[in-house]
């Protein structure tokens, strides 16, 4: 009311000058008494820039969910003691060792097991009142090569499997209360989900015994820990066909081993939750009521939603984070009955494995981000926060093709006169190979540079898509259809200059050479227009992307210029822009 008299007497005033003054008082007034009451709106975008107060004030996100399900997140070493462990035991009931129970880093030598980092995490966590999570007994990531190299034989190899998760699941027996007993066993997108053997990843472990190594290991993890919950845990689950797979796989297993230990040897799903502010919640929602339906416990085990790149986010950005984060956390809610925990993956942006899309409820300076009170307060937040995204273009982004037909050899230095594009969104839950390409045209041809590090330069894997190499992608005409037209088309050549085409057609006057350094290559292509006759300022629909394959053959990892979705082999809707400059 004071407020309400001052501001009216000011504004009653003939006085110019007094007018302008009472008008910058009015200002002032706003922003002290009116901004600090705002709400979740106020609160929504900040500056990251620079360090900020008032973390130890906000609400704790634990409990808030207490009554819906526990709340998670991962440890390592450096959490321990400090600010860092204070908020992890502030916000989260259960935790996660982010690495130090994965194989690697358990038994690196054969019968050599080292326990000492994993035990300081555990013993600190239930110091402090919170419950612990294992991962994992059995991955084809961060595993020795000992453990199951090419060559050995399938007793060996069983007796490995099952000595590692009896050990190690019998060394914490009591102090966890669940295992991702096995991690990442389903290919992307499987053509024929029903069939779930066809559907696994050649891995190691396959390759050696087979499908049924999958039994051997959870019957191995129940008989060390008759106890402790057996989740399996994998990654992309949103799509239907990986879904699918893993229900069916699940299903089965289930079925033939109703009464392991007195339940169904399978105790529940671990959906990862690697998501993209673009994530559709309803494929979410699909994947909870199919899993559901099995009668297990569903988790989300790791969850963050990436933004941005190079570790920066605009104030558009902030906001689209925050409201994924509230989407998916008013979804959680709806299933809460059947969730046995949400856990985050990562405190904060700059600890975080994908710091580079600042994927994390809390910024590089542990300060709230928007995605937290999105977390924290779904409702609210998108109440006043939704409707604000119509304020931000959501254009795709755009690069240049300078004029020049150069050579197919990295030493023409016309390859100089067009500016890089960066090939490092990563759309899958490994970080691998990355580069940047170069792209030239003339009238006649569309010329490109990639360079490729960090590969492994494996093509063991029958499946081109499966083996280091680069994609190209075009829509000449630029139409954004939702499928594959007569002017679209998908170039993919391997390290050893391997080429595959979709559709075949389109391999007619194509050209590439590949050059071999270490870890690295690059490809040069010269590409043919098809359906259109190029000029000054033409926009061409445009992605590139690399595909990362493991020491095993398996592919590990996916960058990508502009489509963040993983749907450019068949959607060139999601293709980034290329202008054609002089």
């Amino acid at each position: 009311m004071k407020i309400f008299i001052c501001v009216k007497r000011f504004y009653t005033s003939s006085n110019l000058w007094f007018d302008l003054k009472a008008g910058l008082l009015i200002c002032l007034l706003v922003i002290m008494v009116v901004l600090p009451c705002g709400g979740v709106a106020a609160k929504a975008i900040r500056d990251e820039s620079k360090p900020q107060t008032g973390a130890a004030d906000t609400p704790a996100l634990k409990g808030r969910y207490q009554s819906f399900f526990p709340v998670g997140n991962v440890i390592s070493p450096r959490d321990l003691g400090g600010p860092r462990f204070e908020m992890l035991q502030k916000h989260f009931a259960v935790l996660t060792a982010e690495n130090a129970m994965k194989p690697l880093y358990i038994q690196g030598n054969p019968g050599v097991f080292t326990f000492e980092t994993a035990d300081k995490l555990v013993d600190a966590v239930l110091k402090a009142g919170m419950k612990m999570h294992g991962h994992t007994l059995t991955w084809h990531q961060q595993s020795p090569e000992w453990i199951n190299k090419e060559g050995m034989g399938r007793d060996e190899a069983i007796e490995n499997l099952t000595t590692h998760a009896k050990t190690v699941a019998a060394h914490f027996r009591g102090r966890v209360v669940s295992w991702d007993v096995l991690n990442e066993a389903i290919i992307d997108n499987p053509p024929n989900p029903e069939d779930w053997r066809a559907s696994l990843r050649q891995s190691p472990w396959y390759k050696t015994i087979g499908p049924e190594y999958i039994e051997i290991v959870f019957k191995a993890a129940r008989e060390a820990d008759p106890d402790a919950k057996l989740y399996y845990n994998d990654y992309n689950m949103d799509n239907r066909n990986k879904a699918l797979a893993v229900f069916n796989m699940v299903k089965e297993i289930n079925e033939q081993n109703p009464n392991a230990g007195g339940r169904p040897l399978i105790d529940g799903i671990g959906i990862q939750g690697h998501y993209r502010t673009k994530t559709n919640p309803e494929n979410v929602a699909n994947t909870l009521e199919r899993f559901i339906s099995l009668g297990v416990e569903v988790s989300i085990t790791e969850l963050d939603v990436q933004s941005g790149y190079n570790s920066t986010l605009s104030e558009a950005q902030l906001l689209e984070q925050g409201i994924a984060y509230a989407r998916l956390f008013a979804l959680f809610k709806k299933y809460a009955a059947v969730l046995g925990r949400v856990t985050m993956w990562g405190l904060d942006d700059g600890t975080s494995w994908l710091t580079q899309t600042s994927p994390a409820l809390f910024d590089r300076n542990l300060q709230p981000k928007p995605a937290f009170w999105g977390a924290l307060d779904p409702a609210s937040f998108l109440a006043e926060n939704e409707g604000r995204l119509a304020d931000f273009k959501n254009e795709p982004l755009q690069a240049q093709a300078h004029y020049g037909a150069p050579a197919l050899d990295i030493a023409d230095p016309l390859w100089q006169s067009a500016p890089p594009i960066r090939i490092n969104q990563y759309i899958m839950a490994w970080q691998g190979a990355q580069g940047s390409a170069r792209v030239l045209w003339d009238e006649q041809h569309l010329y490109a540079l990639i360079t490729v590090t960090n590969a492994e330069l494996n093509k063991a894997n029958r499946s081109p898509h499966e083996q280091d190499s680069v994609e190209i992608f075009l829509d000449e005409g630029n139409h954004k259809s939702s499928y594959m037209q007569d002017d679209d088309g998908q170039y993919r050549v391997n390290f050893d200059n391997e080429r595959s085409f979709n559709p075949s057609p389109i391999a007619a006057g194509f050209e590439s050479r590949v050059f071999v350094s270490d870890k690295s290559y690059t490809v040069v292509v010269k590409i043919p227009f098809r359906t259109i006759e190029p000029k000054e300022d033409t926009l061409i629909g445009f992605d590139l992307q690399i595909n990362g394959a493991s020491a095993q053959g398996i592919r590990q990892s996916i960058a990508v210029w502009n489509d963040i979705t993983g749907s450019a082999w068949q959607d060139p809707s999601c293709y980034g822009l290329l202008k054609l400059v002089k």
